[in-house]
């Protein structure tokens, strides 16, 4: 049914589980509650049209597949975006000169991280680079961040 691969289960796992104890220590209990839709919207939800629209659609990279793959889209990386979209959320500045900084930097480990699983052999670049990651990473965190904002501002939660 299930076939462990390794090492590429284990660097999916691993970055989910990181992802969440960053989360678990960084956030208090009752922020995760509140950040928790907004995160899994632009989190999972994120990074799985993000995977089908430009990974599959698109051609322009491919993950290899794993056991815990769904539509050639790693479930456990997915997974992982979501106390990673929560923690960048809930450290946002006020601060509008030092928020382009925090989205500028987010972005670039956002990038980075995309390089790291490129190199692990876990990410195939076609027609990709950690430039064009970056990019799409600056729209994907504005677009979480406005939404929050837009949420916030009608006092509307979502769990």
């Amino acid at each position: 049914m299930f076939q462990i691969q390794t090492p590429h289960d284990i660097y999916y796992f691993a970055l989910a589980l990181l992802m969440s104890l960053f989360m678990i220590i960084l956030i208090p209990r009752d922020d995760i509650k509140r950040l928790f839709g907004v995160s899994f919207v632009w989190g999972y939800f994120g990074s799985f049209v993000f995977v089908i629209a430009l990974g599959g659609l698109l051609q322009l990279f491919s993950w290899q597949q794993t056991a815990f793959t769904f539509l050639n889209s790693p479930f456990l990386l997915n997974l992982a975006w979501v106390p990673a979209v929560m923690l960048y959320l809930y450290f946002l500045p006020k601060a509008n000169v030092l928020f382009w900084l925090y989205l500028v930097t987010f972005s670039l480990v956002s990038a980075g991280l995309d390089s790291i699983f490129n190199q692990l052999g876990t990410l195939q670049y076609i027609n990709w680079s950690p430039v064009a990651r970056f990019f799409v990473a600056i729209v994907w965190f504005l677009g979480a961040t406005l939404h929050l904002n837009y949420l916030s501002k009608k006092k509307i939660t979502i769990y």
